[in-house]
């Protein structure tokens, strides 16, 4: 009897094990080779719960699915004033593309970011897309908005950017200086297209184009994640993504090292399990 029950709980740690890691990586990884457009309106999403296809490693849990009347949107709230929430859809890598969504701020507080990065050892924040979202203001950040700083990128910052030099930070006082490029109000979605190339980036809000945009100091290769961040704050706040469309026109298969790691370490695991189950079983015998 008591065998039986040993094998029924390998077989459930397995399951759980097994299940969630692979319907994870099936469904992040599924737009990186079957698709060139992406799109997620979160009404096949699960209310309540983190969104499928998307990746945290940075507090996910103050990210999930909820009703904004009848439709459902992915919530992003803040996580205090000494860490971000971050929130991640990746894509194919590519050096052309237009990259569209919806954002509704919800408090006269809110500061958050759309950013989006390069996925490789070089990276640095010097030639991305970063628009920010600073208590009713819209900035696009430059070169003189990033700040580096002494110390050494963290842990997160090294697993998820594969970043091994640089640490940064967004200058926010230097932003709330300059001249913002729009002014948001709060409960109003704001419909974002961002088209992009190796050159500049084009921005429209709600349709008006709001001018071409260098990156802050180098022309990037190309592109392969689109982020949104809630910044650390003291003040709480939260605001809804919906309407995600990322359209890819120049690109090259990409497939992260993360997932290759976590393919080798996915049947490792399992192997283990077995294995030590096997040992005991002599053991007791």
């Amino acid at each position: 009897m008591k065998r039986e029950y040993r094998k029924y709980a390998i077989v459930l740690i397995c399951s759980f094990i097994i299940i969630p890691s692979g319907l994870s990586l099936y469904y992040t990884n599924k737009p990186l080779f079957e698709y060139n457009v992406i799109k997620d309106d979160f009404e096949d999403q699960i209310t309540g719960i983190f969104p499928m296809g998307w990746l945290s490693g940075v507090n996910p849990f103050n990210v999930r699915v909820v009703k904004d009347g009848s439709n459902k949107v992915m919530e992003v709230k803040s996580a205090g004033s000494k860490e971000v929430t971050e929130i991640a859809r990746r894509f194919k890598r590519t050096s052309e593309g237009v990259i569209e969504c919806k954002v509704k701020a919800l408090d006269t507080k809110s500061r958050f970011v759309i950013h989006i990065p390069q996925l490789d050892r070089e990276y640095n924040p010097f030639d991305d897309i970063i628009i920010t979202f600073l208590e009713r203001n819209i900035y696009v950040v430059q070169e003189e908005n990033i700040i580096e700083l002494e110390d050494d990128p963290s842990f997160w910052e090294k697993i998820i950017l594969l970043n091994d030099d640089l640490s940064w930070a967004i200058d926010e006082q230097s932003l709330e200086n300059s001249d913002p490029i729009e002014e948001y109000e709060i409960n109003t979605w704001y419909s974002i297209r961002i088209d992009f190339t190796k050159e500049n980036f084009l921005l429209a809000i709600n349709g008006n184009p709001l001018g071409t945009f260098s990156y802050p100091k180098y022309n990037p290769p190309y592109f392969a994640s689109l982020y949104f961040i809630a910044m650390a704050t003291p003040t709480n706040f939260k605001f809804y993504v919906d309407n995600v469309k990322i359209t890819l026109i120049q690109t090259v298969d990409y497939v992260h090292p993360g997932n290759i790691a976590l393919l080798v370490i996915l049947p490792i695991s399992v192997i283990s399990i077995y294995f030590l189950y096997k040992r005991k079983k002599r053991v007791n015998e």
